[in-house]
C-alpha cells in the first residue's frame, strides 16, 4: 500500500440496504454522490475503557470494553439542488440507517450503514460560501473496506 492524498476523496449514500453486510451486499446498491463535499472527518474505531478505582489501594485499573459507537462529520457547500445533499436531509428525518461509500482517491472503497445524526447550516462572515454539515453515526458492524488492488 502506498501513500495517497485525499483530494478526488468521495462521499455517495443510499436510503437501501445492503443484502449482505460485506463488499457483495454493498457494491450492489446505487449510490449518490454527495456533491460540494470540503471534508470527512475521522473515522475512529475504538473500545471503550472500563476503569475500575481500588478504593484500598488507590489505583485505577483499566480494562478493555466493548466498540463504541463512531461519528463521522461530513462538510459541504451548501446546494439544495444536489440530489445526495437531498438524500442526506432525507436520512436526517428518516429513523432507518442509510449506506455509505467513501471512494478514496486510489480506488479504494469503505462502505459503512449510519444514522444521519445531524443536518446543519453554517451562513459565516460576508466572505463565507454557506456551508452544510451532517453527522453520520456509525454501526460498527457495517464497517467494510475494499481495497483497489
Amino acid at each position: 500500500m502506498t501513500l495517497h492524498a485525499a483530494a478526488e476523496t468521495c462521499i455517495s449514500v443510499s436510503a437501501a440496504n445492503p443484502a449482505t453486510n460485506d463488499a457483495t451486499g454493498f457494491s450492489a446498491l446505487t449510490f449518490t454522490q454527495v456533491g460540494e463535499l470540503e471534508t470527512i472527518g475521522d473515522i475512529t474505531r475504538r473500545k471503550a475503557a472500563i476503569t475500575f478505582g481500588n478504593l484500598c489501594t488507590g489505583k485505577t485499573t483499566t480494562l478493555k470494553g466493548g466498540e463504541e459507537g463512531v461519528t463521522v462529520e461530513i462538510g459541504v457547500g451548501l446546494d439544495r439542488d444536489n440530489a445526495g445533499q437531498t438524500l442526506m436531509t432525507a436520512g436526517y428525518d428518516d429513523t432507518d440507517p442509510y449506506s455509505f461509500k467513501i471512494t478514496e482517491s486510489n480506488g479504494d472503497a469503505v462502505y459503512f450503514r449510519a444514522y444521519v445524526m445531524q443536518d446543519s447550516i453554517r451562513y459565516g462572515g460576508m466572505n463565507d460560501v454557506v456551508k452544510g454539515s451532517y453527522s453520520l453515526g456509525l454501526l460498527t458492524e457495517t464497517f467494510v473496506v475494499v481495497n483497489a488492488t
